[in-house]
């Protein structure tokens, strides 16, 4: 080999670490900020308060998939997402789909598993099946169809949303519930949610397809990388062969994403990924990656069936139609709140179901920073619409008045912002007592555990029949769940919170006047 040719060769390398390079430090600022979603009591503020200055939900504002979905489905434009969304469009048009090659962390896992596990694997031209690769693209036709009639489903198949997700729902609780002692992690709090088994399988499930091929699911099921092809048919980046290429196909192995034809000199360019491991391995050093406009050997055609789009769509309209004819999508007479879900408890600030659901990219960001683990996917409380959605759960956490952390992580703002001196007056529920169960109603004992919990003064005491006996005051009960979570009587506690009392149809200023009907309380 010349020297010229030695040099070159070297930068190529060079090119390939560098990918790799920032593969693992994009990876490791996704493991950083998610370990970073932990919130921390600050006396002087008398509020939680977030350890990190940085948006930990940076990876979610610039999921170009989740920004579109969430936007078209709740037809608003989220400022937060666009804003941080675009520049990423912006460089897909200009400079192909690198986001998969260089940034997205579950690309980057997907790497590390094939290295780690597959390795071994001999280096031949991988299975790359046109109908299967098409896959994706039907899947994101279907996602965005469904938005459009409302329906908000990219989070079943977003990379960003499948890996915190899982992170969330299994790893997080692993690592508290060990007792490792991490300075990042509450030790008062060992942590659980539900759906921790289907998170978990689903991101495995992704990794073990790399034994069929590399990059299986970025290949084929991806509709964020079908959304970034897409938007990135006429790049300026583009992969070019000289014509000294002598036809060795050693490229066409190394092809992570089997974008490369059985003519080495052509590439399907939506398909490529940037990621240089085609270009050190030849042996003329043919193979370049550089700006430019040259149609030779690019190709951005898409061969899709139109049976198949059509289909997909149809799939889109028939889980919207599903969704809003689900008996848990209907409203009650007054249309306040869902007929079949008395305990659908949203976080504070949330906005009205509906808008909320479509919103709602289910990230689990809120799940994971809220301090008494209250806040968990939601199973069947909210119909097919809103699974995976957050609910408080009084019995496992109740929704603590110095804390406003859900609302600080909310990319999409379905949880609005709310400022913890406002939470005396947003009301997400109300708390009942079962005088049946009450040992201060059955068994004429006294018990004070809800009047000395409460955080809002709701409990109050009247004299009836000689005895007495607590009442919850509505227009003062917030349904933060406190009296739910610490009363004596188990399983099924006396005093329970109930959706009836949600009013996110009214306004804050609205919600501060019912407050403001509350009577004195004497106790």
């Amino acid at each position: 080999m010349t020297q010229g040719n030695a040099g070159r060769k070297s930068k190529l390398v060079r090119m390939e670490n560098l990918r790799r390079v920032v593969q693992v430090l994009c990876f490791g600022v996704f493991v950083y900020l998610f370990a970073l979603t932990i919130g921390q009591y600050n006396a002087d503020a008398k509020a939680n308060i977030l350890t990190s200055k940085a948006p930990i939900d940076t990876f979610f504002r610039i999921d170009p998939l989740l920004g579109l979905a969430a936007m078209v489905a709740a037809r608003r434009v989220i400022l937060i997402m666009l804003v941080y969304g675009l520049p990423i469009v912006v460089l897909s048009v200009l400079a192909g789909r690198f986001f998969c090659g260089w940034v997205c962390p579950l690309g980057s896992a997907l790497d590390a598993t094939d290295k780690l596990l597959f390795r071994a694997r001999k280096q031949t031209r991988e299975p790359n099946n046109l109908a299967l690769r098409n896959v994706k693209y039907y899947l994101l036709a279907g996602i965005l169809i469904a938005a459009v009639f409302g329906s908000q489903i990219a989070y079943f198949f977003d990379p960003i949303t499948i890996l915190t997700r899982a992170f969330t729902f299994s790893v997080f609780p692993f690592v508290t519930k060990s007792g490792l002692k991490l300075p990042l992690v509450p030790s008062d709090v060992q942590y659980f949610f539900r759906f921790n088994f289907v998170a978990a399988g689903m991101l495995v499930g992704i990794l073990a397809l790399n034994s069929i091929s590399r990059r299986f699911w970025c290949r084929n099921l991806c509709p964020l990388g079908a959304l970034l092809g897409l938007i990135s048919r006429f790049s300026i980046v583009r992969r070019m062969v000289k014509s000294n290429c002598i036809g060795c196909k050693k490229c066409i192995p190394e092809c992570k994403m089997g974008a490369i034809h059985d003519d080495p000199t052509q590439y399907q360019a939506p398909e490529c990924i940037y990621c240089y491991s085609c270009t050190p391995v030849c042996p003329t050093l043919s193979t370049r990656i550089a700006p430019s406009i040259a149609s030779e050997g690019y190709h951005s055609d898409l061969d899709l069936n139109k049976r198949r789009v059509m289909q997909a769509a149809g799939v889109g309209v028939l889980i919207a139609l599903l969704g809003k004819t689900n008996v848990a999508a209907k409203e009650s007479r007054t249309g306040r709140v869902k007929t079949s879900s008395p305990m659908l408890i949203r976080p504070p600030g949330a906005l009205p179901e509906d808008e909320f659901v479509a919103r709602c990219v289910r990230c689990s960001e809120c799940m994971k920073v809220c301090p008494t683990n209250g806040l968990q996917p939601a199973l069947a409380e909210a119909g097919f619409e809103g699974i995976w959605t957050p609910v408080l759960v009084p019995k496992i956490g109740e929704c603590t008045r110095h804390c406003n952390l859900c609302s600080q992580v909310c990319s999409s703002q379905a949880i609005q912002p709310v400022e913890v001196a406002e939470k005396g007056h947003i009301f997400i529920g109300t708390a009942v007592i079962d005088r049946s169960q009450c040992i201060a109603w059955n068994s004429d004992k006294q018990c004070l555990v809800c009047d000395e919990c409460c955080s809002y003064r709701a409990v109050m005491w009247q004299s009836v029949d000689g005895v007495r006996r607590p009442f919850v005051e509505e227009h003062r009960c917030v349904g933060c769940g406190i009296c739910e979570n610490v009363c004596p009587i188990q399983p099924l506690a006396a005093i329970r919170v109930f959706s009836f009392g949600d009013k996110r149809h009214l306004s804050r200023e609205e919600q501060r006047a019912y407050l403001d009907q509350a009577p004195e309380i004497e106790n």
